[in-house]
């Protein structure tokens, strides 16, 4: 029983965090370049006790929870303006923030006081050359990336890739960074950068409401499977003290 009482305690667990999940990416449907994120569920042998009660117990005694981001590409939406730019197929914009590279697939960007390429929230915008000046009225940026002022070449906006995108992780709602310092920036091999276009959420709401559906049902019966134990138990406590 006691294998029994520990699942579900753990099942239930892993299905609130589920359930607070799969409310994110709804809860950012509409947020450019957000990715959304997946739950991988796996059950392993964690029930308290002495090793010995460990070897000759049955593997899958408990449940638990990571994910994954989904970085597949969301539809690009045309805007016309100038400073939107979209990415089509591999590859990340770079964003200084408190000093570190980070990377986003929301390019919607726009000018500071300063006249520095920045994103919505005011994180710099880094090119070949580092953070971008765009000082004119006529701004071009060619499918590359490079960006002209007036008909003369200010920069080359960064776009970088990793080997393995695994090792991202989120930081805020569409900006990424490096769970591990060793992770290597390199240049993408097939990229397209569109001016006047931003990638919007790949989070498929449909999809998600379905998942949101299955989380709840799954919660209701790890709760009524509680309820069982728990009334179970004081039946057996009770019978204890006659």
């Amino acid at each position: 029983m006691l294998k029994g009482i520990y699942r579900t305690i753990t099942g239930k667990a892993v299905t609130e965090r589920r359930m607070e999940m799969v409310a994110n990416n709804i809860a950012n449907s509409l947020t450019a370049g957000y990715k959304a994120s997946r739950p991988v569920f796996k059950l392993i042998d964690d029930i308290p006790g002495s090793e010995a009660e460990k070897t000759v117990s049955q593997k899958g005694n408990a449940y638990t929870l990571s994910s994954f981001i989904n970085f597949s590409e969301g539809v690009l939406v045309e805007t016309g303006n100038t400073l939107d730019l979209g990415i089509q197929g591999d590859g990340f914009f770079v964003v200084l923030v408190n000093g570190k590279n980070m990377y986003t697939r929301n390019g919607q960007f726009t000018l500071n006081h300063e006249k520095k390429l920045v994103t919505m929230d005011g994180r710099p915008v880094l090119g070949e050359g580092g953070e971008i000046t765009i000082d004119g009225a006529d701004i071009k940026i060619e499918s590359d990336g490079t960006i002209y002022v007036d008909k003369k070449f200010v920069d080359k906006i960064r776009v970088v890739t990793f080997e393995d995108t695994s090792k991202l992780k989120n930081y805020g709602r569409s900006l990424f960074m490096k769970s591990d310092e060793r992770v290597v920036e390199k240049a993408p091999e097939n990229y397209i950068v569109k001016q006047g276009s931003y990638e919007s959420s790949n989070v498929d709401v449909i999809k998600e409401m379905v998942e949101m559906v299955s989380a709840l049902r799954a919660y209701e019966s790890y709760t009524k499977v509680d309820q069982f134990f728990s009334e179970m138990m004081t039946k057996l406590i009770n019978l204890g003290r006659m």
